[in-house]
């Protein structure tokens, strides 16, 4: 798979047909076909809620817009069908037709997709960590996901001998810019770090050897594998616990803007999420993209709602 280029124009995705929008000479294209996941819930028109809070605006406008920044195979555009897919798009546009909505997918790069949707100029983020940071401009949902972060090394030259902060010190260490894995990065002693915009362009730097080691989720370097056995990326092991944060950081967390403007439509979101994860609708949408272990689901059912 060639790495993901960043896009700017918003794609609409149907919740249950897709239609195809253009603009300003930039090329969009739209989401995948059905996911599977209605038995998520039914598509709601009891009510009309307060037009000045995010899920009245979602239910008015009939759209929920995404800030999403190509993580496969979280949210990602098919190399050969050029439409967006991955877990969180099918997770979300099944959750959007619930408010009789259609998911709207805005990309951009990661750290700009915070600022997005903190601002209101989006709806909600993908899956990401929660962080003291992050909390300040996102009010979070119920975890939606287990991670852990990983050390990905070249499978052919691997630069770094063992998944330690001792052997890690001094390398060239890859990272999304504005992602979770910098702090980590930062803890390493004289650790020269190289931020991209995307984990492809980051996968891409390291099986060419630019860098020595690249820190992600588990998710991202066995979908990318997966994907292409060409590239030349391996898990080396688990970041060491001393750098990584606790496992509720490790956890999937979808956001939204702070404040009383979306605690309607988190309410609703907590209980599509829970309702999902508990009934095996959320499992099957993870075995499509290849996570079929039980590890990424355990405990998420009966989590709290909010971040502790």
């Amino acid at each position: 798979m060639r790495p993901l280029s960043k896009l700017s124009i918003p794609v609409l995705i149907g919740a249950v047909s897709v239609a195809a929008l253009t603009g300003c000479g930039a090329k969009s294209t739209t989401g995948g076909g059905s996911t599977g996941n209605s038995s998520g819930g039914n598509q709601s028109t009891s009510s009309t809620p307060n037009k000045n809070t995010l899920l009245g605006k979602v239910m008015s406008t009939h759209t929920l817009t995404i800030a999403e920044s190509a993580y496969a195979p979280e949210d990602f555009q098919d190399p050969k069908t050029k439409k967006w897919t991955g877990y969180d798009i099918d997770i979300l546009k099944g959750f959007a037709k619930t408010l009789g909505a259609k998911l709207k997918v805005d990309s951009m790069p990661f750290a700009s997709s915070i600022q997005a949707v903190g601002s209101k100029r989006a709806d909600i983020t993908i899956d990401i960590y929660y962080n003291k940071k992050r909390a300040k401009v996102l009010s979070f949902s119920r975890p939606m996901l287990n991670y852990a972060d990983v050390i990905a090394v070249n499978s052919k030259n691997p630069k770094v001998s063992s998944p330690t902060v001792a052997a890690l010190k001094g390398k060239k260490i890859a990272v999304v810019q504005g992602s979770a894995e910098v702090a980590e990065a930062k803890k390493i002693p004289n650790a020269k770090i190289k931020t991209y915009s995307t984990v492809a362009e980051s996968f891409l730097a390291l099986s060419q050897g630019r860098v020595a080691a690249d820190l992600q989720p588990s998710t991202d370097p066995a979908w990318a594998v997966h994907k292409n056995s060409h590239l030349k990326v391996k898990i080396l092991g688990d970041v060491p616990s001393s750098i990584s944060p606790s496992i509720q950081s490790l956890r999937g967390y979808y956001g939204v803007p702070k404040g009383t403007y979306s605690q309607s439509f988190l309410k609703k979101l907590n209980t599509y999420l829970k309702k999902i994860a508990a009934n095996g609708t959320e499992q099957k949408i993870l075995d499509k993209y290849g996570l079929k272990s039980s590890v990424f689901l355990k405990g998420i059912a009966q989590a709290p709602n909010t971040y502790s």
